[in-house]
């Protein structure tokens, strides 16, 4: 299913990911994945959707995600996300991507709302 990946490198792509299979979402990330759902998440997107991270990313020592720290609650508690992330939307205990059309929409609002997003020139939509 097609969905939303940010990098460390503050680029923004749509990935075609198997969100019902680890081994792909882990093959995405470089990593084990952790889910997050926070209220910063949900006041911007209006629905439950998931952020999942590398689980390990800090032991790994991996670059700090900025505009997924942001979306973590960086400016709240003060902790951040390092590494990629992708974007999840959950439906109880399943989850699944945006969809191409959303996919879409989404990236251009998030490139206009976080003015240090670009997007990837290895869009793998495209």
């Amino acid at each position: 299913m097609k969905t939303l990946k940010i990098t460390t490198n503050n680029e923004i792509l749509i990935v075609d990911v198997d969100l019902n299979d680890y081994k792909s979402i882990k093959k995405e990330l470089g990593g084990y994945a952790e889910s997050v759902l926070t209220g910063v998440m949900h006041e911007y997107f209006k629905t439950s959707v998931l952020m999942l991270v590398d689980e390990e990313g800090l032991i790994k020592n991996l670059p700090i995600n900025v505009v997924a720290s942001h979306f973590y609650g960086y400016q709240i508690h003060g902790q951040v996300i390092a590494g990629d992330v992708i974007f999840a939307i959950s439906l109880g205990e399943n989850m699944t991507g945006f969809g191409e059309r959303d996919s879409e929409q989404w990236m251009d609002k998030m490139l206009r709302d976080f003015p240090v997003l670009r997007r990837s020139r290895s869009n793998d939509s495209k």
